[in-house]
């Protein structure tokens, strides 16, 4: 499962464990301090435009949308939050952040299962031929 974040401009730009780190904190963070977390939240992340990125993935695929969640097939999803965007899949994973590198590409991604994470601008590197 991977979480996409919109990360504010120049923050932890050269420190991608740290981010990694802070944002896993705040996705297993007890509810006595929710307040707290949400506050870190607004300071590290922008939020997404729902309403757009929906429009957006309805008229460049076929998947089907019900309620905040586009079906890829039977068992991989994509949800969409305003707070962060969640791919349930690796089968369709390319296609997908393809998507979110138009959308916005100071998107960082994690597997907090795996311990992995990335910038998506780094994984889509465009050249001049």
């Amino acid at each position: 499962m991977y979480y996409l974040f919109i990360i504010k401009n120049n923050i932890f730009k050269n420190n991608d464990e740290y981010l990694f780190q802070i944002l896993y904190k705040l996705k297993t963070m007890h509810e006595e301090n929710y307040s707290y977390g949400i506050s870190l939240y607004y300071n590290i992340c922008n939020l997404f435009d729902t309403n757009t990125l929906k429009h957006y993935i309805k008229s460049k695929t076929n998947f089907s949308l019900n309620n905040n969640k586009f079906y890829l097939d039977k068992y991989n999803y994509l949800e969409i939050r305003k707070s962060c965007c969640i791919i349930n899949s690796d089968k369709y994973l390319k296609e997908i952040l393809c998507i979110f590198y138009i959308y916005n590409k100071n998107i960082f991604v994690c597997n907090f299962k795996l311990k992995e994470y990335f910038w998506l601008k780094n994984k889509f590197i465009v050249t001049n031929n």
